[in-house]
This record gives C-alpha cells, structure tokens and sequence, in this order.
C-alpha cells in the first residue's frame, strides 16, 4: 500500500504536455485505486489465490502514459505483486505436501454457528415447554384436589397400610406352623399350607379346620401359635374383608378420577414427550459441535504447521 501511497503523492514531470498530464492523471487514478480494491479484498491466502491472475496483469489496460511516465513505481509494484505469486506458489505447494487443499475454515465457521444457533433455538423451544407442562400441570392439580383426589389417595394409604400390617402379623404366625405341619406329612391343605402362608388370610376356614386338628399335636411354642390363630384368625380375617371391601371402593372413586382428568394427563405426557425430543435434538447436535470443533482445531493445527505461526482462536 506504501508504494500506491507514492505513485499517487508523485509529481507528473513539468514538461509534459497538459493534455497527457490529464489522460496520466486520470490512468493513475483508475490504476491505484482499482489495485487499491483489489489488496483490500485479500484477507486469506484462498483470496489472494482467486484474485492472482488479475493482479499479475494488472498494469495492462492502465493506459501507455502511466508506464511510460512512473515505469520505476509501476515496476516497484509490479515486482511486489509477483512476489506475493511467488509466496502463494509456496504457500500452496506445502499445502498440497501436507494435503491441506480441501481445508476450508471459514465454511467449518459457519457451519459451527450454525449448529450453535441450532442449539439455542432447541433449547429455547425445550424451556417453552418445560414452562408449559408446568402450567398444566398446576391446572392438573387444581382440577384434581377440587374433587378430592389428594384426601382419597391419602385415605387409601392409610387403609392399605392396615391391611399391609395385619396380613403380616397373619402371615408371620402361620410362617411358624409351616415346619411342624409339613413333618406330619398329611397331604392335601396341610401342605398346600406349609408352602403358602397367604392361605390362612386367602382360606381362613380350611385353615381354622386344619389347625383344630394339628393342634394336639403340637408342643410349646407351636401349640400357642395355633391357640392364636384359632382364637383371632376369624376375627382379624373378617376385619381385612372389610377393609379390602373398603379399600377397593376408594380405588374406584380414584379412578373416576383419573378418568375425568386423563386428557389433562395426555396433554402433560405429550408435552413431555416433546421435551424429551427436544433434548434428543440438543445432545446430537452438540455432539455434532464437537466434531465440527475437533475438526476445525485439527485443520488450525496443520494451517499453522504451513505458516510457521501461531493462528489466534
């Protein structure tokens, strides 16, 4: 640019002619400023390259004054010029050495702002979403707790917790019968009894009626587990039929519940299986970005090997 600078601030000699002085003046100008242009464009060596066979003729179509008249400057730019051929011929030639000609950095660039762009969108969409189950889901529960779901659930727990307990008192008592009553090998109930200690809540009655007949039997702590079961078994299983009974008339009102309000859940759930798309979409394009990031890294790394320099990230 310094010797354009100079070939520009330089003094036409005096003794030319002012009609040539004006056609010089007018070819200086169009030649510095169109070179001018042209080095101004060149920002990489894949530009310098493009633009090589028009600078390396560029003083042709300039006008025969201009050579004439600055043919030390012309030619001062002129060598310039063709040295910068002579550094892309280098240059492309380590390039090619090092297979670096498909190398193109600046559509990796885009590419990456454009996946990262892809990123910010998806994620924009997915916390959209994320606010939307959120609301609906608030409108769920409203729904619900206006017709009593949250005290029905509780009273289910709590009724199911009853049954849970006595059942395993139930269960644990004939658990201590099992060993005894399947050495005395009587067959039929008695040792369907002695692999299934649920029979005694499931078929009290058969249990009852084998127990009566066992428990002459039995000695110490065996005969006061069966004086047990015979004296509360009746009672506590009476107790679980009624509870069941209970329990499975709250579960029905649960369901009519959860019937009425499905479409609400249909909604959430549809709106969650978009969430999970979205996230699906975000982790393959930011795995996608990492590649793209390797790759550009990698082709930094040999560009700097052809320059000899460190390229700034």
């Amino acid at each position: 640019m310094k010797k354009l600078d100079d070939l520009e601030k330089k003094k036409i000699p005096k003794n030319v002619d002012e009609r040539i002085k004006r056609v010089l003046e007018g070819e200086r100008k169009s030649y510095v400023s169109s070179l001018r242009t042209a080095l101004t464009s060149i920002e990489t060596m894949e530009d310098l390259g493009k633009r090589l066979p028009d600078l390396s003729k560029f003083h042709v179509g300039h006008g025969k004054y201009l050579l004439e008249i600055f043919d030390e400057e012309v030619y001062t730019i002129n060598r310039l010029l063709k040295g910068l051929s002579e550094d892309y011929a280098s240059y492309y030639q380590e390039v090619s050495e090092k297979g670096l000609e498909d190398i193109d950095v600046n559509s990796l660039l885009e590419e990456i702002r454009e996946v990262k762009a892809a990123i910010g969108n998806a994620r924009e969409e997915r916390d959209k979403l994320r606010t939307l189950t959120g609301q609906k889901r608030e409108e769920l529960n409203r729904l619900q707790e206006g017709k009593g779901l949250p005290d029905l659930e509780s009273s289910i727990d709590v009724l199911s917790g009853e049954i849970r307990k006595m059942e395993i008192e139930i269960r644990s008592k004939a658990s201590k019968l099992q060993k005894p009553i399947k050495r005395m090998r009587l067959g039929g109930f008695a040792d369907e009894f002695a692999r299934d200690s649920g029979l005694a809540i499931e078929e009290p009655e058969r249990t009852l009626e084998l127990l009566k007949s066992v428990k002459p039997k039995l000695e110490g702590k065996y005969r006061k587990t069966a004086e047990w079961m015979l004296k509360n078994l009746p009672e506590r299983t009476e107790i679980i039929k009624k509870k069941r009974t209970e329990l499975e008339k709250l579960q029905e009102k649960k369901d009519e519940i959860l019937e009425e309000t499905a479409s609400k859940e249909k909604e959430i759930w549809e709106i969650e299986r978009l969430i999970e798309e979205k996230e699906d979409e975000i982790r393959r394009l930011k795995r996608h970005l990492e590649h793209l990031e390797r790759e550009l890294e990698e082709s930094l790394k040999k560009i700097e090997e052809v320059l000899g320099e460190k390229i700034e990230r």
